[in-house]
Parts: structure tokens; C-alpha cells; sequence
């Protein structure tokens, strides 16, 4: 097999719930060899939700494929011992605990960069390493809610809380993405570096468009506003089956879809002649469009949209995604032989493909302690000194 980009390349991850564990499973997706590192008694708790008839739950086999995974109780002395010997041939380290714990456990960046000049150490807190709320319990909700995502997706006067994890998810992406920046700095400078990605931070920093609208122009968008200034709009056919499409900048789709829609008059509507007017004047053309498109069904309506170029496209629900074609031909549904179980574990694939270092889905998530032993031999540790280790409660 073609070997990994971070081959190589060691993370030892201690982590809960989903943004670290997204993170290792990205760069165990690479080729890194990832090292989940879980208490002994229960570890990750996500372990657990909703497991279905698996071991455990689907949530946690998907965060957590592409790893192992070992057991130790950091709040034991001895433990500790453990954890900086592991972190003297780490290249990676990634935590999500709140700020300053690692530095209660003795175990923080201050001490592991003494040990490991090398080390990249990427920090994933809610709100940030300091500040007033640093010290806050933090999870994906409160995040969206307060970094303004939610601002852009719902109507703040009737507040709901929405899906997916949204604010994890793009913390997770973003420290990939700073680990991956650092390790190639590394190549030139021969030393590591801290990271801090925030769920605040990557939150923020993901609203490109309307935080820029604000801070330069002063304009506060809503959670219609790209709706409307792109030219989008939801339809729903009389198959009733749901549908988009997306005019953009370029008039041709504007002309385009008045002759499919048979409407050509209103491209001369004093309503909607420019673009402005159409941004304008949005809730008049949307209704008109809704109450054409009941008129076809959506496969009618897609073939005459297709003929004339305009940007549309199927809202899917999860149970029809992966039936389309074009979703099909991706090849992101993977089965993935689970050791001890009659039916493979089938799993969506990773989020990007490269050629001359495939990314991988083996091995499956870890079961819980599963290679402690294994990673402690490698560290150097005999095996009377892993029993030992067990019979303590360190591992």
C-alpha cells in the first residue's frame, strides 16, 4: 500500500466528544500514527450514545477510526511519568481539555517543549488559552450561538439550537490545518510550535463574508442576506420533492431561467431588472418562483434547467444522499471489516482524495485500552512493568 502523507508522523491525542478526536482522525487519515489516549474506567463518552448493535456508537467510530488507542489515568502521578516519556517521540500533541489543566497534570507546553524541542502541541479549548470566559465549560451550541453562526442560519427572535456540530467540526479543521502549517515549518526551523484553535476563534474566522460586511461597511446581515444577495432560492416541485437554484452574478442565468420558468417578462418588471432590484425585491420573485415550480415535477424541472445552464440542485436529506449519481461516483462510502463482528462498519469516507498519497479509513476506531500494551513496548516499557501499571490504576 501507498504510504500516507504523515507517515511517519506520531500524534498522541487526549480528547472527548468531537472536535480533537476530528482532528486525529484527519491526520490518521493522512498516514499519522494516532494515539487516543482515554481514562481507564469508562474513557470517551461518547463511546457510548446511542451504540446501536455495535461495541460503540456510531458517532465514536467515525471520530475515532484510523487510530489506537490506550488507556492512563493522567491524574495519577505515575501516570505522568508515562505521558512525557510517550511525548519524547511525539512529533504531535492535541488536547481539548479547558486551558490550564495540562498545566495542573504537570504535563503542559511549557514542560513537554523542554523534553521535546520538536513537539507541535495544538491546544482545542472553546473560548481561547485566556480571556474572561477561558475557564467555561464549552460545547458546540453555546459556541455557534456566541461566535454568531447562528445569527446567519436562523431568526434570532425564535432561537432554536441546530446541527450538525457545527462549531466543532471547524475547530477540529482548523488546528488540522494549523498542525499541518507547523510541521512544514518545522522542516525549516527544526523546532515545534503552540497552537491554539479555539471553537471561538474558528467560528468567528469562518464567517469571513459577514464579519467583513460589518467591520468595513457597517452592514449586520441576517440569516436571509446570502440568500439574497447570491440569487438562491428554495423551490419545491409537484412531486413534492425539494430543490435549489443559485443565479449568482452572471445576467445569463437570470435570462435563462425566465425562459425555463416561461416568464420572460420579467426580466423587463421594474421589480426585478437589475440585480440590485432582484436583491431588493427578493421575497416577491421567491414567492413567484415557488408558485411556478409546483407546476413540474423536480426530474422535469432538472432536465430543462440542465439544458439551459442554470445552477441547480436536489436538497437531499441523509437517506437520499448517498442514492445520487453524482454522490455515487464520489466512492465516499466505505465498509470497513470490524474484528469479532458478522457485518463490515460502514462509514462515509474522507472529505478530500489524493492520488499519490491516498488517504486511508483502516483501522477501525479503537475498543477501549485496546493497544496500551502494545504502545507502552514500543516506549520501552517491559511487561511486568504494564502489569504493574494495570494492577495500579494507571492504565
Amino acid at each position: 500500500m501507498t504510504a500516507g502523507a504523515l507517515s511517519g508522523i506520531r500524534v498522541l491525542e487526549l480528547s472527548r466528544y468531537i472536535a480533537a478526536p476530528y482532528c486525529g482522525k484527519a491526520l490518521g487519515e493522512m498516514g499519522a500514527d494516532v494515539i487516543k489516549i482515554e481514562e481507564p474506567e469508562r474513557g470517551d463518552p461518547m463511546r457510548y450514545w446511542q451504540s446501536g448493535d455495535r461495541d460503540h456508537s456510531p458517532q465514536f467510530a467515525i471520530y475515532n477510526r484510523t487510530k489506537r488507542g490506550i488507556t492512563l489515568d493522567l491524574k495519577r502521578p505515575e501516570a505522568t511519568e508515562v505521558f512525557l516519556k510517550l511525548a519524547e517521540s511525539a512529533d504531535v500533541i492535541v488536547e481539548n481539555f479547558r486551558p490550564e489543566v495540562m498545566g495542573r497534570l504537570g504535563i503542559g507546553w511549557d514542560v513537554l517543549r523542554l523534553g521535546n524541542p520538536r513537539l507541535i502541541y495544538c491546544s482545542i479549548s472553546g473560548f481561547g488559552s485566556d480571556g474572561p470566559l477561558s475557564d467555561r465549560p464549552a460545547y458546540d451550541t453555546v459556541i455557534s450561538a456566541m461566535g454568531g453562526l447562528f445569527s446567519q442560519i436562523i431568526d434570532p427572535q425564535h432561537p432554536y439550537p441546530v446541527g450538525p456540530a457545527l462549531s466543532d467540526l471547524l475547530a477540529g479543521t482548523h488546528a488540522t490545518q494549523g498542525i499541518l502549517a507547523a510541521l512544514f515549518a518545522r522542516e525549516r526551523s527544526g523546532l515545534g510550535q503552540y497552537i491554539d484553535a479555539s471553537m471561538l476563534r474558528s467560528t468567528i474566522g469562518f464567517l469571513a463574508e459577514p464579519t467583513s460586511s460589518f467591520l468595513d461597511q457597517g452592514e449586520i446581515t441576517l440569516n436571509n442576506t446570502r440568500q439574497r444577495r447570491a440569487q438562491a432560492y428554495g423551490l419545491v416541485a409537484s412531486d413534492d420533492l425539494p430543490f435549489v437554484i443559485h443565479l449568482s452574478v452572471p445576467d445569463k442565468f437570470w435570462i435563462a431561467v425566465t425562459n425555463v420558468l416561461g416568464r420572460p417578462e420579467l426580466r423587463t418588471d421594474p421589480r426585478f431588472v437589475s440585480r440590485d432590484d432582484r436583491h431588493n425585491n427578493y421575497a416577491e420573485l421567491d414567492a413567484i418562483f415557488k408558485e411556478i415550480a409546483l407546476t413540474r415535477t423536480r426530474v422535469e424541472w432538472f432536465d430543462l434547467l440542465a439544458e439551459a445552464d442554470v445552477p441547480h440542485g436536489p436538497i437531499h436529506g441523509i437517506e437520499s444522499l448517498f442514492s445520487d449519481p453524482q454522490v455515487g461516483r464520489l466512492r465516499m462510502v466505505h465498509e470497513i471489516e470490524m474484528p469479532g463482528e458478522q457485518r463490515p462498519l460502514r462509514q462515509v469516507g474522507p472529505p478530500v482524495a489524493m492520488d499519490g498519497t491516498p488517504l486511508r479509513v483502516h483501522p477501525p476506531a479503537p475498543t477501549h485500552g485496546q493497544h496500551t500494551a502494545e504502545v507502552l513496548r514500543e516506549a520501552g516499557y517491559t511487561d511486568s512493568d504494564i502489569l504493574r501499571l494495570r494492577e495500579s490504576g494507571v492504565i
